[in-house]
């Protein structure tokens, strides 16, 4: 799957759960329960950046370390899937039914407490876990590796939490731990609201409007940003926009559109020419009077700087990396890839768009991806098959692939089709 398609897998389907299920049940406990297990200041955690995703291990109970997505957008551990060799000693689960977002059934769950939670140097006691009973997101076939759940809040609550997505290295420091300022750097108020982070920005929209907008910040989100019509009526959608599937819920499918804001401004950072998310309302009608949101910042921007997420003295760093003034691409090529066997180099589509390079030159759900212009899929990682088809219109794609047993040969060259 390409990342412009995955963008609201997570960030509508996940921001929402720990929200929608705490609603029904919520433990409370009086302290803090992560902490660094030695005296050290801070600790280093190389994490994989997949979907401008990031992938940290995580071990709960007596687990091998797993595979967790770090979530700013979380509040509560989520085990989206097990594989057969996982081993997971829950304490205490009980069943419980969760609803969310999209068009379709309720999900059940197991929640369990008194876990333990373990990263390199870090320890979490009394840790609470939601075990989904259905694998609703696929996250393995979409991430092309094993994919076993979220965490996100017990983690940023605890520690000032600094991302470094060039490097892909993790820094977590004590509470009480104070970082120099970079020259190249700008704070902003971070707003903390029932486990969420919220900044203000402005968008700049193509009708000439200048608004400001409350946004949470959100890596679990791989796109720019999600903007929610309902919560201003000047928000407006661009003049030209395409219909998208933006992901799914934990109640079924997201549809919305997809068009092209002027600008988004954060202090002294603008960022040109992005494209912005627009959920259908019927999707997102549990979120809308939340903390009197506007939509949420994605990881598609955050990922243009090194961020520093300091939650415990509410405030944001950003500065800007090499990525900064890369221009925005939104799925180029017109189809998604999947792994149906995660953790291996084997890679198919797994859906193609409608009047996109894809689809005229006849490609089809299914079809295996061999080779992308003389490079051999099965020496790539999925980001790097990502890198290439998302990088520049214009660009000439040559696949080899295969359709059952039949083996041929495309070309076709990437477009905006926003």
């Amino acid at each position: 799957m390409t990342r412009a398609s995955f963008l609201m897998l997570l960030c509508l389907a996940i921001l929402l759960l720990p929200e929608i299920a705490l609603a029904q049940l919520q433990p409370k406990f009086g302290q803090d329960t992560v902490y660094f297990t030695s005296n050290r200041k801070q600790i280093k955690i190389p994490f994989k950046l997949v979907h401008n995703l990031i992938i940290i291990p995580v071990a709960i109970n007596d687990s091998k370390e797993l595979n967790f997505i770090l979530d700013s957008g979380v509040r509560n551990t989520l085990i989206t899937r097990l594989f057969y060799s996982d081993s997971l000693n829950l304490n205490d689960a009980d069943k419980v039914t969760i609803h969310g977002l999209g068009s379709g059934h309720e999900i059940e769950a197991l929640y369990s407490s008194g876990n333990i939670m373990r990263m390199n140097g870090i320890q979490g006691d009394n840790h609470q876990v939601y075990v989904l009973l259905e694998d609703v997101f696929n996250l393995s076939h979409r991430m092309g590796m094993p994919v076993h759940g979220i965490i996100g809040y017990d983690i940023f609550k605890n520690f000032i939490v600094k991302i470094n997505y060039s490097s892909k290295v993790l820094t977590l420091y004590r509470p009480d731990v104070e970082l120099k300022k970079k020259k190249k750097a700008e704070e902003f108020p971070l707003h903390i609201e029932a486990t969420k982070a919220y900044v203000y920005g402005n968008v700049h929209q193509q009708n000439g409007d200048t608004l400001e907008v409350k946004l949470v910040v959100d890596t679990g989100a791989s796109h720019t940003l999600s903007l929610y019509l309902p919560t201003n009526n000047k928000l407006a959608l661009p003049p030209k926009v395409m219909d998208a599937y933006l992901g799914r819920g934990l109640g079924g499918d997201i549809h919305g559109k997809i068009g092209r804001l002027d600008a988004f401004v954060m202090g002294k950072y603008a960022l040109s020419d992005l494209p912005a998310s627009y959920p259908d309302e019927e999707a997102i009608k549990l979120a809308l009077n939340i903390a009197n949101r506007n939509g949420n910042l994605g990881s598609d921007i955050l990922n243009r700087f090194t961020v520093v997420l300091d939650y415990p003295h509410n405030k944001l760093t950003l500065i800007p990396n090499s990525k900064f003034k890369k221009p925005f691409n939104y799925n180029l090529a017109g189809f998604e890839i999947s792994t149906p066997l995660p953790g291996t180099n084997i890679y198919v589509i797994s859906n193609v768009v409608d009047n996109t390079p894809a689809k005229l030159v006849g490609l089809k759900p299914g079809d295996q991806i061999l080779n992308i212009n003389g490079q051999e899929c099965k020496n790539m990682l999925l980001p790097e098959i990502l890198e290439m088809i998302d990088s520049r219109p214009g660009r000439r794609i040559r696949m080899k692939l295969k359709r059952e047993h039949q083996v041929f040969d495309v070309n076709f060259v990437l477009q905006s089709r926003i």
